[in-house]
């Protein structure tokens, strides 16, 4: 993709989330209060202590796991590319009292003085909005300190690939080995909030990137993989009944820059 291309499609793709955004807000901000965290158990697990270690937080919308890193005691920076959501993330972090310093960037096109990490984390419908994912990665390792981690916690692409008819049965509406997509052949896999509220005028172009495409990239920039586990969630593969466990929903991926 060219540079002018890829200008244009981070601006549609801006204008969609700018769109949503009115109408995203995460989760309260007496859920932190009272103990909260955004993070699941086995992220947690994976990541370990984050104590006193710089945490990047990539397409971070409103801030609610870059605001449980702060309250763990991580020195936070997160990242997206909507300016509303960062707007909320902002008001979320003064009003829960950490300190998150919220940046108003592509991914893709990173600002340079965002380096020195011990920890680069992105989940659940960030990947999807990576081109090249290649030099997504390598951009990453170098921004990573010699031990540092990166945690991919991600939908599974087989689940953004197949559909759930209510009559139970599975269809295929995606392509596992073809990424880019424009809009969501499913809407089921678009933001839950467009379910409620209608898709914005403005089609967003995504991609959905197959697990060896992830861990080529991740490999080829220099980390290396820790851990790759895939998790089921019933609620992902609706009206399957028992079969929804039995398929893969989610994965967590993380991989570390060598010391």
């Amino acid at each position: 993709m060219t540079t002018d291309a890829w200008d244009k499609t981070t601006t549609r793709n801006s204008a969609y989330w700018e769109a949503l955004a009115p109408h995203r807000h995460g989760e309260p901000v007496d859920f932190f209060r009272q103990g909260g965290n955004a993070l699941t158990d086995q992220e947690l697990a994976a990541i370990g202590e984050v104590r006193d270690r710089r945490v990047m937080h990539l397409a971070c919308s409103m801030g609610d796991e870059a605001i449980t890193f702060a309250q763990l005691g991580a020195r936070v920076t997160g990242v997206d590319i909507a300016p509303s959501h960062l707007e909320i993330g902002r008001a979320k972090a003064d009003q829960v009292g950490v300190t998150i310093d919220f940046v108003q960037q592509d991914m893709m096109a990173l600002d340079h003085a965002l380096t020195d990490f011990d920890l680069i984390y992105i989940s659940w419908g960030g990947i999807c909005w990576v081109p090249d994912l290649e030099a997504w990665a390598r951009s990453l390792a170098g921004r990573l300190n010699p031990g540092g981690l990166l945690v991919i916690s991600e939908h599974h692409p087989l689940w953004e690939i197949l559909s759930a008819g209510k009559d139970g049965t599975l269809s295929v509406s995606g392509d596992y080995f073809h990424a880019a997509r424009e809009g969501y052949p499913d809407p089921d896999k678009a933001p839950q909030i467009t379910r409620e509220i209608g898709a914005p005028a403005q089609v967003p172009v995504s991609y959905v990137w197959n697990l060896g495409a992830v861990v080529r990239a991740v490999v080829n920039a220099g980390l290396t993989v820790r851990s790759l586990e895939e998790f089921p969630d019933a609620e992902n593969y609706p009206h399957l009944g028992a079969g929804a466990t039995r398929l893969p929903a989610t994965y967590l991926l993380t991989a570390s820059k060598r010391p």
